[in-house]
């Protein structure tokens, strides 16, 4: 799954380059349609992250050993891919964006603008350290069977809060929605939702199988081509994307979970089926999910140094239809290269988050 959902990044992060297209046309809509269609990225990592808490962590276990975990899996990363990117420009060419100020340190380090894609620590950040607290309040109204009933009610609190943030934006200024929707509420259903399948393990495992795969995807399919059609639409009438108006947004957050759920439940069943299978393919997509928190990490430098590479030996730009797949492919392949081959480094895996980490010489055990 989560190799799924580290495609999906490559893919927005590809795709949100329409914007460079002068004019709309077929490839800009195209593009347009896949931004907004793999823009289920997210809420799959943070599912399968409350997933994998609440199923490595039941019950009574050390709090310290937990944060002290958690501190060294996403801090380490953090602060080391902060530093890069706010020297390292990603955006457009790649190029030595010079000496941070201690403003724009300090506002990358809170709100992880130091790059496009460093937003998910910030808020994946807080929903480690409100693990406990969240795990204890679901575990305490699961057991008087209102579990499903916490889950509504915060399907409901996070959208209205997503659309509130863009009315604050809009209204407020722009300042206040870049932070309401770094909180931890913006995402909260999707890390409970995780819980809850974890602490639920056979009844959902029973459920989704007995749903008819053809009908989860769907309901995907359906939930893409409905809010990709609304944004199509909207750059048709406007002009651009950011030219959309206010209400578009807002009805895509009140929409955007009848999409992302189906989704999740349709990567729950790919996932299981590959498990359940044996080869090459299988194998692939299963080391692939396991580097996905690197490929993640250093993915827009290998787009921002490939777009620089295919310029130059090609003349195409992200104008032309042809720079996308290549672009695509070339940063998926070349990404997970280098996040497998510099795992196998001593001590490199740290900077990955790795649960593992060759130790230097002299050293035994694992992490």
């Amino acid at each position: 799954m989560r190799g799924f959902a580290a495609l999906a990044v490559i893919a927005v992060h590809i795709s949100m380059n329409y914007t460079r297209i002068p004019g709309v046309n077929l490839l800009a809509l195209l593009d347009v349609f896949i931004y907004i269609a793999a823009h289920f990225a997210v809420p799959v990592f943070i599912f399968i992250s409350g997933w994998v808490l609440a199923a490595r962590y039941a019950g009574d276990y050390p709090i310290r050993e937990f944060y002290r975990r958690r501190a060294k899996t996403i801090l380490i990363p953090y602060l080391f891919f902060t530093a890069l990117y706010l020297m390292v420009n990603v955006e457009g060419a790649i190029g030595f964006a010079g000496v941070p100020t201690p403003d724009a340190v300090a506002e990358a380090l809170l709100l992880g603008t130091a790059a496009y894609h460093l937003w998910f620590f910030a808020l994946i950040i807080q929903l480690y350290l409100l693990y406990p607290l969240i795990a204890r309040g679901y575990d305490r109204l699961d057991r008087v069977g209102a579990g499903l009933f916490l889950l509504f009610s915060l399907l409901i609190i996070q959208v209205l809060w997503n659309a509130g943030a863009h009315l604050a934006g809009a209204f407020a200024g722009t300042e206040w929605y870049t932070v309401l929707i770094r909180l931890f509420p913006s995402h909260l259903f999707y890390f409970v939702l995780g819980i809850h399948v974890a602490r639920h393990t056979d009844r959902s495992r029973s459920m989704l199988r007995s749903l008819p795969g053809a009908g989860v995807l769907a309901a995907a399919s359906g939930g893409a081509l409905l809010l990709g059609g609304i944004w199509m639409a909207s750059v048709i009438i406007s002009g651009s994307l950011t030219s959309t108006t206010l209400a578009v947004f807002c009805i895509y957050r009140l929409l955007e979970p009848l999409y992302y759920v189906p989704v999740i439940a349709a990567l729950v069943l790919a996932a299981w089926r590959l498990e359940e299978t044996v080869g090459r393919p299988a194998a692939l997509s299963r080391s692939f999910g396991e580097h996905s928190y690197g490929i993640y990490l250093i993915h827009p430098l290998i787009i921002a140094a490939g777009a620089s590479i295919w310029a130059s030996l090609t003349g195409l730009s992200w104008a032309d239809w042809l720079t996308y797949p290549v672009l695509f492919l070339g940063t998926a392949v070349v990404s997970y290269g280098v996040v497998r081959g510099v795992s196998g480094v001593p001590y490199a895996g740290y900077l990955f988050g790795e649960s593992r980490v060759r130790r230097g010489p002299g050293q035994s055990g694992g992490v």
